[in-house]
Order: C-alpha cells, then sequence, then structure tokens
C-alpha cells in the first residue's frame, strides 16, 4: 500500500511539474527554455564597449581560436573557457536513506520528497556557483586585479546592487538562487560572502570587464554588478533540472540513474559535453563550458565539450534535497 502511495504521489508530481510555465527574466525565459546551443544576450544589455566591428573584421575572434596576438581587450577574452558552475545542495540524510534504508524509509521519504519538490522550487532547482573563466588549456589564474574588487564590509553588496545601481529584480534572484554551500568553500557561510568570492576570484580576471571597456559614464563597481547580471543569465538559461526532466531522470531516493544517461541529455540541450560532478556517489554539481566571441558580457558564449572528466561513477545517485 505504501509503495502504491508512493509512486502515485511521484507520478503525479513529475505531471505537474512537466507541464509547469516559465517566467521571464532579462529578456529571457527563466526556468527552462533556450532556443540555441549559444548563451548569446538578446541585444546588448549591458554598458559596453560595442565589439561588432571588430567581430567582423576579425576572422579568429573567438575565445581559443586566434592564430595571431589580438590586442583589443574589450573584444577578446584572453581566458577563453568560460564555464558556469552549479550546485545541486541535496539532503544528505536522503542518501543515507536510499543506500541503508528499510522499504518502508525509502517508501516514505520518496513519498515526502516528491511533495516537497511541487511546493518549493529551490528543491528543483540547481543553484549557481559561479562564472568562470579558464585559459584555454583548462588551468586558471585567480584575483587578477585587486583594484577591481569588492568588499562587502566595506561596498555593501546588497545596497550596491539594489540600490546604487537599481537592479531590485537582480538582487532577488540572486537571494533565492545563488546560495552558498559547504562545498563553495566560503568560510563565511552567508551567500554574500559567495557573491563577493565569485567575483574576485573569476571576475577580476575576464579582461573584457577593464573599466576602460565601459561607456563614458563609467562608475566604481560597474563591472561587478554588471558581472553578477551576466552570471544570472547564463544560468537562467541552463536550467539543469528541467534538461533532466524532459527525459525522465527526477531526483529520488528509490533507485540510481546510469551516468551516461545523465550525461547525454544535458550534452543534448547544451550543445557540447557537461561536467557532472559527484559527492558519495550521489550529483552534486555540474559545469556548462563555452567559448567566447566578443566581450564578456554582450558576446556570444559557444557551447563546447567539458576539459574535466566527471568524478561520478558508472551509476549515481540523484538524491532530493
Amino acid at each position: 500500500m505504501l509503495a502504491t502511495v508512493a509512486v502515485t504521489i511521484t507520478l503525479a508530481a513529475r505531471s505537474v511539474l512537466a507541464a509547469s510555465a516559465s517566467a521571464p527574466y532579462f529578456g529571457k525565459v527563466f526556468h527552462g527554455h533556450r532556443t540555441s546551443a549559444d548563451s548569446s544576450s538578446e541585444g546588448n544589455i549591458y554598458p559596453i564597449k560595442d565589439c561588432s566591428a571588430f567581430i567582423q573584421d576579425t576572422p579568429d575572434s573567438w575565445s581559443c581560436h586566434n592564430t595571431s596576438v589580438i590586442r583589443d581587450e574589450c573584444c577578446f577574452e584572453n581566458y577563453g573557457v568560460l564555464l558556469q558552475s552549479q550546485f545541486w545542495d541535496y539532503n544528505t540524510t536522503l542518501l543515507s536513506i536510499a543506500v541503508n534504508g528499510t522499504t518502508k524509509d525509502i517508501v516514505q521519504a520518496e513519498a515526502q520528497s516528491q511533495i516537497d519538490l511541487l511546493y518549493n522550487d529551490i528543491k528543483r532547482t540547481f543553484t549557481i556557483h559561479g562564472l568562470w573563466n579558464d585559459l584555454c588549456d583548462g588551468s586558471y589564474r585567480s584575483n587578477c586585479e585587486p583594484s577591481w574588487e569588492v568588499d562587502d564590509a566595506r561596498d555593501n553588496l546588497t545596497h550596491l546592487i539594489g540600490t546604487e545601481f537599481n537592479e531590485p529584480q537582480l538582487l532577488a534572484v540572486m537571494k533565492r538562487y545563488w546560495i552558498n554551500t559547504l562545498k563553495s568553500n566560503v568560510e563565511d557561510q552567508a551567500s554574500v560572502a559567495l557573491w563577493e568570492h565569485e567575483y574576485n576570484k573569476h571576475g577580476t580576471c575576464m579582461n573584457t570587464l577593464n573599466p576602460e571597456c565601459f561607456d563614458s559614464g563609467y562608475r566604481e563597481h560597474e563591472q561587478a554588478v554588471n558581472f553578477y547580471k551576466k552570471v544570472v543569465e547564463i544560468w537562467s538559461q541552463l536550467d539543469t533540472f528541467q534538461f533532466l526532466a524532459a527525459v525522465g531522470i527526477f531526483p529520488t531516493v528509490a533507485r540510481q540513474y546510469k551516468l551516461s544517461d545523465v550525461q547525454n541529455a544535458l550534452s543534448k540541450a547544451h550543445g557540447g559535453e557537461v561536467y557532472v560532478g559527484c559527492l558519495n556517489g550521489a550529483i552534486d554539481e555540474v559545469w556548462y563550458y563555452h567559448n567566447l566571441q566578443g566581450n564578456v558580457l554582450s558576446g556570444t558564449y559557444r557551447a563546447i565539450d567539458s576539459l574535466t572528466n566527471s568524478t561520478c561513477g558508472e551509476k549515481v545517485w540523484y538524491i532530493p534535497k
């Protein structure tokens, strides 16, 4: 009887989720709709130098594909691999039940997790980790321009984003979906500490965010706020939960999935192989790799294959949050 109830709830939950509509965000469709295998902006919504002439006149304008030295620091990223990273902060207690629980434990946990999935969108969202820029060989440097860095204690990031730069919608999305986790390795567990860390570590290494690349009305920390906007924009097009749900892969404590099935679903949606990371045999992060044409804010992101091997086994748990 318990098993029948759990199966009924699970199927009903998946039916509702499959039919759910998306909501607009920044001119894109938030949560689950991409029309092509790139993540380019729909028009330049950023106060940045126009790179169209450079792209037209430069035959090797895609990052990591140049055959000569390119000196336009505003229209070509020298760190030419851009990867958008996401967390799946699964419930470790549910993993223990999946691996070691009794049939009754598993059925009850499955039924409750499917109900939670319906009523809490965080439980069906791969949250934001960041947007990283690697060198073309997959290595990276960090904290490249200390003078560009932000410090929440000094700059008050929530005030900076929401009030000084008048981005309340961006701030609201960041508060809800750019969530610090233990795996982010940021000592202060407040999410604002993760925002500070991600921009200072990676954003300050993006040469196309140089203040000289902005319009004449540049204001201090404008590149940081626009970096956050771009991270959210790219992430909003890469709805990992929906990519997996589209092929019938949902969080569950009742079974494992083949890693190859997970990778194939994500690769088909993205246009290139996607890195899948695991912790204790359960999916806990994904990375989407790109090359870039133009400025990191206004340019076109083209999917490429992952440069990192998965840390998962042949079969993986996809545990509910």
